[in-house]
């Protein structure tokens, strides 16, 4: 399922069936090394090594 269903899916799901229609999701891609986490500033290797677990 799609970032944005399940985003709408888990506001309406707290809020109500009302949410659905005015729930927007916005996905922003943000250039290398200008966001972070705890911090820190992770590099592609850290990313893939995060999501194998």
């Amino acid at each position: 399922m799609p970032i944005h269903k399940k985003v709408t899916n888990a506001m309406v799901e707290v809020e109500g069936e009302g949410m659905r229609g005015v729930t927007w999701v916005w996905v922003k891609e943000v250039r290398n090394g200008q966001w972070g986490i705890g911090g820190k500033t992770p590099s592609a290797s850290d990313i893939k090594a995060m999501a194998a677990g």
